[in-house]
């Protein structure tokens, strides 16, 4: 049996990548059955069906559906982890539009300089920011995106192995482990989308006073 079903809407789904729990057989059930093993009522498998999760055999005219549980399953863990980060990636374009608001009040003055005060303005930024950076209070973005390397490529391992320790560790249902696989999921789709869409980005320092305000 192929690994790749191709969903409604035109998504390949890999079932390898939500592989059932060692042990699950994969079995065929009927509309009913089907809620009942998903633990869900038969109104959300059909609302389910409609958003695209894989039918095996349409039913109608007195003929049942069928419903596969290997792909229900996979169908379900892909769509929870990718609401999850359609959540997410949401929550961060919010975060995003907030930081327009900051420094309203400071866009006017910065804009009624003359040419010789940016100049000095920049100038000594120049100088506030090499001394910051020797106090250690900045650093360069190259050393900052090489140790969120190092950190990611770790935490991704912690997330990854997350599901079997808490399994083992709490004696979790195969249910509680599906939803911890769910959510770790998410975790690991919202972050590198994440670092596909920003990257890393240097720090910003916070301007000086000008000697004017000063006074």
């Amino acid at each position: 049996m192929s690994d790749l079903i191709t969903l409604d809407g035109g998504e390949v789904l890999d079932l390898s990548d939500y592989p059932l729990p060692e042990g699950e057989d994969d079995i065929v059930f009927n509309v009913e059955l089907m809620a009942k093993a998903m633990d869900v009522s038969t109104v959300t498998i059909g609302k389910w069906i409609d958003q695209g999760m894989p039918v095996q055999k349409r039913g109608g005219n007195g003929q049942s559906y069928e419903l596969r549980f290997g792909h229900c399953f996979a169908w379900r863990r892909w769509k929870e982890g990718r609401d999850h980060a359609a959540r997410r990636t949401l929550e961060h374009r919010a975060e995003q539009k907030a930081m327009l608001f900051l420094g309203e009040e400071e866009t006017p003055e910065s804009a009624r300089m003359s040419p010789k005060e940016i100049r000095e303005w920049s100038e000594a930024e120049l100088i506030r920011n090499k001394a910051a950076q020797q106090r250690g209070e900045l650093v360069r973005t190259a050393h900052v995106q090489e140790m969120l390397d190092h950190l990611l490529v770790s935490l991704r391992n912690v997330i990854t192995s997350a599901p079997d320790f808490l399994e083992q560790e709490f004696s979790l249902s195969p249910l509680q482990v599906v939803k911890a696989e769910s959510y770790f999921d998410g975790m690991l789709i919202e972050m590198r989308k994440q670092i596909s869409d920003g990257g890393f980005q240097p720090a910003a320092v916070v301007p000086l006073a000008r000697e004017a305000d000063a006074g």
